[in-house]
């Protein structure tokens, strides 16, 4: 698992440029296990005949940002893809995807001894339109020269560690995790025999309105849906726990209503007696945001969110916990099998 993720993590994209992590996750695929890719970007695989059973979604798409202006000086203005929190970009190191390849960038940052004499920059968030990325160009054409053009995407520097050996820290554990969990129950279900067809969606853009899973879900007709996601739990100093129930190491949390969705509490019932029967444990959540099921749900499915607790959701070193990861794996096999059989 540890490795599988760290390099799904650090493949780059954004919401909109999923090609390179669509190739990769392709790539850890049996070659003659059954796959396709939407007009969108959506990338599916199934196993199995017959009808549709279950979908299971995970979106590959990160967090980011495009180039949105060349200045004359050399510098970048950058846009944001995504719920980027502006507190976090001062100062970053960033990495843009170029025709010619990465090319390296500072966030730039006004430093102290060049501030008013009250120094009330300090106290302020900058937007967008004071930020600037620095590339070490002088002007315009020497940026050019590096590869950069308007819309490169352009994603944090990523750093991939593990803490006190049972945690994860990263940038894109949202949702690259759920990425590697899928990716885990394909190379242990695609063997099997089953009543019915399982499908596993790798969806595009959900960071932008979870537009990927609207495509998918108006197409694969599935009786039940799930999507694996992550969960911000507010379980750290200096914030209300009330705001973020989901407790790390805890199993999955099973996400019963956020700002998109309500569960049925009686399907929530049945994944729990099934987790349950494989000594899996699980909680229950209510959360902000939302994810692949809100999309999905209006299309019919019995739908439910099942999420791996996340701290420090949407920064660049989020933190989730090993077993939590291995626990969804776990259920999720438990789930095909149960209606599979």
């Amino acid at each position: 698992m540890i490795e599988l993720l760290k390099e799904l993590i650090l493949e780059h994209g954004v919401s909109g440029y999923e090609a390179g992590i669509r190739n990769l996750i392709e790539s850890k695929l049996p070659p003659d296990i059954t796959r396709t890719t939407d007009n969108l970007g959506n990338f599916i695989v199934q196993i199995g005949q017959g009808e549709d059973e279950i979908l299971f979604t995970a979106h590959m798409d990160e967090l980011g940002f495009i180039v949105s202006e060349v200045r004359p000086d050399g510098f970048l203005r950058i846009r944001s893809l995504g719920g980027i929190d502006l507190r976090l970009v001062p100062g970053r190191t960033m990495r843009i995807k170029t025709k010619k390849g990465e090319v390296c960038g500072v966030v730039g940052a006004i430093p102290p001894h060049i501030m008013s004499e009250d120094r009330h920059e300090m106290k302020q968030v900058p937007q967008f339109e004071d930020m600037f990325v620095d590339v070490g160009a002088s002007n315009a054409r020497e940026a050019h020269s590096l590869g950069i053009e308007i819309l490169d995407p352009v994603t944090f520097q990523k750093t991939f560690e593990i803490l006190n050996t049972k945690y994860v820290s990263a940038r894109g554990l949202d949702d690259r995790a759920g990425c590697a969990v899928l990716l885990q129950v394909i190379e242990k279900c695609y063997t099997r025999k089953m009543k019915g067809k399982v499908s596993f969606a790798f969806t595009v853009q959900e960071e932008r309105g979870l537009r990927g899973a609207q495509l998918v879900g108006s197409y694969l007709k599935a009786k039940r849906a799930f999507a694996i996601d992550t969960a911000a739990s507010a379980l750290m100093p200096g914030s209300s726990p009330d705001r973020g129930p989901a407790v790390l190491g805890a199993g999955p949390a099973l996400r019963c209503a956020d700002s998109r969705y309500i569960a049925d509490p009686e399907f929530v019932k049945e994944i729990r007696k099934i987790a349950a029967k494989k000594k899996i444990p699980t909680q229950i959540i209510f959360a902000g945001g939302s994810t692949d099921a809100a999309a999905i749900e209006v299309q019919g499915p019995k739908s439910l969110p099942i999420t791996i607790p996340l701290r420090y959701t949407h920064s660049p070193v989020e933190v989730a916990n090993l077993q939590d990861l291995e626990n969804t794996v776990k259920l999720v096999i438990a789930i095909v099998e149960h209606y599979t059989r």
